[in-house]
């Protein structure tokens, strides 16, 4: 089954609009962003957003050029793995609370935080990013886009994870060992 891709163009706009504005205020209007610490591996920062970035834009021009009937069925799964990540992420966020950073960063009393959604997963914050951009590319079943997320975004996530633990286990020793142990993701 398949619907048109002119009646669904509507509503997949108004979907990128309300996106887009809950993702720029989240990020640029936080105010957890006004304590600065210590910033580690910088770059890892910035290629993120870039390739969230380009993927994102990608799966729109895929849209309009390549995709020619939306399954819904996709698009609705597309719906609820994005939800679910802007979920967990927010979660995530405000269960770091002061913690929270965009970067790798050791801020002034920086807390290890194991309660909330940290008691189950070790880097829900990552992974709610990780749900909310495949549910975007499932949205508009823009499945070239898709295969970025997992082909290009998760192993450069990977590799943040690996400099952000090892950041961590300098600042927080046994502590963080302990913490991470037996975690998921």
């Amino acid at each position: 089954m398949s619907i048109p891709f002119q009646g669904f163009t509507l509503l997949y706009l108004i979907f990128l609009i309300i996106g887009t504005i809950e993702r720029v205020k989240y990020t640029f209007t936080n105010p957890k962003l006004n304590k600065i610490g210590r910033i580690y591996y910088n770059w890892t920062f910035i290629l993120l957003l870039i390739i969230y970035v380009l993927i994102v834009l990608f799966s729109i021009i895929e849209y309009f050029v390549i995709v020619k009937a939306v399954n819904p069925y996709v698009s609705i799964a597309g719906i609820f793995i994005f939800l679910s990540g802007v979920c967990l992420r927010r979660k995530a966020g405000a269960d770091l609370g002061y913690n929270w950073s965009f970067h790798i960063e050791i801020k002034e009393k920086q807390e290890l935080i194991a309660g909330g959604i940290y008691r189950y997963l070790k880097h829900p914050y990552y992974l709610g990013v990780m749900l909310e951009l495949a549910g975007v590319c499932m949205i508009a079943n823009a499945f070239y886009s898709l295969s970025l997320v997992f082909f290009v975004q998760l192993p450069l996530l990977v590799i943040r994870i690996f400099f952000e633990e090892k950041t961590l286990v300098n600042y927080f020793g046994d502590r963080y060992e302990k913490y991470r142990f037996g975690k998921l993701f």
